[in-house]
């Protein structure tokens, strides 16, 4: 496989890697991999946006979503594609929208929890920082990549405590994953510092950081 065909099959690598042994779902001919989540589509309704589906080995489970009560922004707003009112900007932790129960957010009955971001430029090295705030244990999981021209030079993952991680002013909210997709990113991040460790690779960090992303 020479290069082009290794950067595109990549993608496909990192989201559908749970796809062995047979642990596969299908709905209305798409199929979709263990833990993978999507809005059922019904031939009368169309999409329903406020259901969601989880394959589960090879089993569909499907819950409806409950939206918040009350949100942190005066004015909710509706987005096509989404069950749920949106605060604009999203700006702040607690504007990101989720199904709340006790104080938590969720994704299809998985408890959900902070993804934060941080890039920038030293000594001509992109350095680009993936973090995940965790209860259980109470701390946060930083990935680091250092890239230079394209190339992952060095990656290595860091274990730090809520009130060290507090005084870093770099990182940025980007989104809310759940343990399954942390994991799925875990082992793709694994696959691509071993194969962009010796070549260019323009699109594969970006295409693996969406995979944490619950909701295109």
């Amino acid at each position: 496989m020479d290069s082009q065909q290794a950067s595109g099959t990549i993608v496909q690598i990192v989201i559908n890697n749970k796809h062995k042994h047979g642990q596969v779902c299908v709905s209305n001919g798409k199929t979709y991999s263990h833990g993978e989540s999507w809005h059922p589509n019904l031939r009368a309704f169309g999409i329903v946006e406020c259901v969601l589906c989880t394959c589960n080995v090879t089993k569909q489970e499907c819950k409806k979503i409950h939206c918040p009560n009350r949100y942190p922004c005066k004015y909710p707003q509706k987005i096509d594609g989404k069950c749920c009112k949106v605060c604009p900007g999203k700006k702040a932790k607690e504007e990101l929208p989720g199904q709340s129960f006790d104080n938590k957010s969720y994704f299809c009955g998985e408890e959900t929890m902070p993804v934060y971001e941080s890039v920038f430029m030293e000594d001509g090295e992109t350095i680009r920082k993936i973090a995940l705030e965790t209860e259980r244990p109470p701390q946060v999981e930083v990935h680091v990549w250092t890239i230079r021209k394209g190339i992952l030079q060095h990656f290595h993952i860091e274990k730090i405590s809520k009130r060290m991680f507090e005084e870093l002013h770099h990182f940025k909210l980007v989104t809310r994953t759940t343990l399954s997709q942390w994991k799925i990113f875990t082992e793709g991040e694994a696959q691509i510092s071993q194969m962009c460790s010796s070549r260019v690779c323009r699109t594969e960090l970006e295409d693996l950081v969406k995979v944490l992303y619950l909701e295109s």
